[in-house]
């Protein structure tokens, strides 16, 4: 845990660099997910329809009798439906403190990661994202329970 906060400490520092921080909460089954992320954008575009950024995101997960903390990051593409509405999607990898949740057995602290949601552009400065997060190892260990959940993000433009 203390290295956990450690990386946070330090990705917290660099906050200067990000171009927007967002605040996460889940729900899923009486466990509560809180999260903040940092993102940076880049200036590139995917097949000239996705913004690409990377996100960087630490997040407390607040179970019936445990809890755990996450350290993950993702790039990011967000594709623009139309000026205020746009879906992003994400692929990336995970660090979990402890190897179980509960009754849920993730088998490894390494998890994958994978979320996708659809978000509206309130102004230049603030927008809000309903995103779906999964995470599991992918099969590289016989436990692996997963854990899933559906939450509200809202992200400030620095």
């Amino acid at each position: 845990m203390k290295k956990i906060l450690l990386i946070l400490v330090m990705l917290t520092s660099y906050a200067c660099s990000f171009d927007r921080v967002s605040l996460e909460y889940g729900y899923k089954d009486s466990t509560d997910i809180y999260g903040l992320s940092l993102v940076k954008d880049f200036d590139y575009k995917l097949f000239d329809i996705a913004d690409l950024s990377l996100e960087v995101t630490t997040e407390y997960v607040d179970g019936k009798l445990d809890d755990l903390a996450i350290i993950s990051t993702q790039p990011l593409a967000k594709i623009d439906i139309t000026d205020n509405f746009y879906f992003e999607a994400g692929l990336g990898v995970a660090y979990f403190s402890k190897e179980h949740l509960d009754h849920k057995q993730f088998g490894m602290n390494f998890q994958f990661k994978e979320s996708v949601g659809f978000g509206y552009k309130f102004n230049d400065s603030f927008d809000a994202t309903l995103k779906y997060n999964h995470y599991s190892n992918a099969n590289l260990d016989d436990d692996n329970s997963g854990l899933d959940f559906i939450g509200l993000k809202v992200a400030y433009r620095f």
